[in-house]
């Protein structure tokens, strides 16, 4: 995938209109296994008295509500997006688990971070590293905002899987996927753009060797389900 197909603007609009189905895609298309990523991805994060986490990428603030359940009372939540229409849905779903007091949901953008050095317990961004043109970038910015001894997690899509489940997970997200994605979402071709990105997404060590290219100490990855997904974690020195 060229730079040009990772365009800022057309990810914007393309999120921005599948938004109102975008949860329920989710669960159809990863058979309900996100939702146990995501847990799997929050529980890396560090458990500390009143922590302040920033979720990347938020979407309609899964991750964010995820972090407020599974951390300790006093936790607060920043989630952003550079989707408006993510936010919006997000907005939607915080207040209406009444956590408006706890996640404050904002526009930003993950390479350039309106946050000042040292703010944040921790960063994470799920299945949005790989829709980021300079992804290089990005982790750096989720780095500089986190505390020394902080983390920094992501949770991605991979191509490389077992030799038994990467035919079948290439046939699925090649074939299937697209043609579930554009039905459900009555969008036709919304779905053609992530199966490309998750093929040109980087292999684990060569992505876990650009997190460590950005400063992040003791950088590790665990795949899951037969290497579908994989969460990264690195240390903010």
């Amino acid at each position: 995938m060229n730079k040009q197909a990772k365009d800022p603007e057309k990810i914007q609009t393309m999120f921005s209109t599948i938004a109102p189905r975008y949860d329920l895609l989710n669960r159809v298309l990863s058979l309900g296994i996100d939702r146990s990523w995501r847990k799997f991805a929050v529980g890396r994060l560090p458990e500390r008295e009143n922590a302040k986490f920033l979720d990347i990428a938020t979407g309609t603030c899964d991750v964010a509500l995820e972090i407020i359940k599974r951390h300790l009372p006093g936790t607060r939540v920043v989630a952003v997006d550079f989707s408006e229409g993510m936010l919006a849905l997000g907005r939607e779903k915080v207040r209406g688990a009444g956590l408006e007091d706890r996640i404050d949901v904002r526009f930003a953008d993950v390479t350039s971070l309106p946050f000042d050095d040292n703010t944040f317990d921790g960063s994470i961004i799920a299945f949005g590293i790989r829709n980021v043109q300079d992804y290089k970038k990005g982790i750096g910015e989720m780095g500089r905002v986190v505390k020394s001894g902080g983390k920094v997690v992501i949770l991605e899509f991979t191509s490389v899987q077992s030799r038994f489940f990467q035919p079948v997970f290439h046939f699925y997200i090649t074939k299937i996927l697209p043609f579930i994605g554009e039905i459900v979402s009555g969008k036709k071709g919304a779905y053609k753009y992530l199966p490309d990105s998750m093929l040109d997404f980087p292999p684990p060590e060569k992505f876990k060797q650009a997190m460590e290219e950005t400063g992040l100490q003791d950088v590790g990855y665990c795949k899951l389900t037969f290497g579908a997904a994989i969460v990264y974690t690195g240390t903010v020195r």
